[in-house]
């Protein structure tokens, strides 16, 4: 009889893990720490990143209590994409965030940028203007999945231009809620400023581990 028990209370936190859904990660350890972004704009940041996260989880449930033939559905599975990347793409940028050191010059990442830019100063300015384009987004640093090439690409939204199977490297948000509330309209002076804060180590990371898929 107590094995029959132990074996439903098993089942029931089975079934609880399997539906927990997507947490929220805790960036508040970068509040407070960034060189040029106001704490304020970054609280307010987490709050809209964790509204993605609630919002996914929520489109989850709803998803699979709908009939998968029905125009509701396919409306659904659209949003829910878009809400899965943006809740991803907020983690990928605070968690290259916080970082206080440069790129070293010897390293594998820095030695790639200079083959497919020309110069780390080239690769840069080039990820700059891709920042400034006009519009709502995303620049991020890619590698191509197919010859491992480097390329900084604008993704309008949260999910327009990925480069499929490729891996980010590096993702700054342009979205006007990353700097509106302190920097106005000048989009450059928060570029500046995000590039103050990189994590290097964590862009490191992310190459070193996609050069090998």
């Amino acid at each position: 009889m107590m094995n029959k028990i132990l074996i439903l209370i098993f089942l029931a936190f089975s079934t609880s893990l399997l539906s927990a859904g997507y947490s929220i990660k805790d960036y508040k350890h970068l509040v407070g720490n960034l060189d040029g972004i106001n704490p304020s704009t970054l609280e307010m940041h987490l709050t809209l990143y964790q509204g993605y996260v609630k919002n996914t989880n929520a489109l989850e449930e709803m998803l699979s209590k709908t009939d998968d033939r029905s125009i509701a559905y396919g409306a659904l599975k659209r949003r829910f994409a878009w809400e899965f990347d943006g809740m991803v793409l907020h983690e990928l940028y605070f968690e290259n965030l916080g970082g206080k050191s440069s790129l070293q010059t010897k390293s594998a990442l820095y030695k790639a940028i200079e083959k497919d830019f020309g110069s780390f100063e080239k690769w840069r300015q080039n990820f700059f203007e891709t920042g400034m384009i006009c519009g709502i987004g995303w620049v991020i640093l890619y590698i191509d999945p197919i010859n491992k090439q480097l390329h900084n690409i604008w993704v309008d939204d949260h999910h327009v231009n990925h480069i499929a199977g490729g891996v980010p490297l590096l993702v700054m948000d342009v979205w006007e809620h990353a700097y509106i509330t302190e920097c106005g309209l000048n989009r450059g002076g928060y570029i500046d400023a995000f590039y103050k804060n990189i994590d290097c180590k964590a862009v490191e990371t992310r190459y070193s581990q996609g050069i090998l898929k």
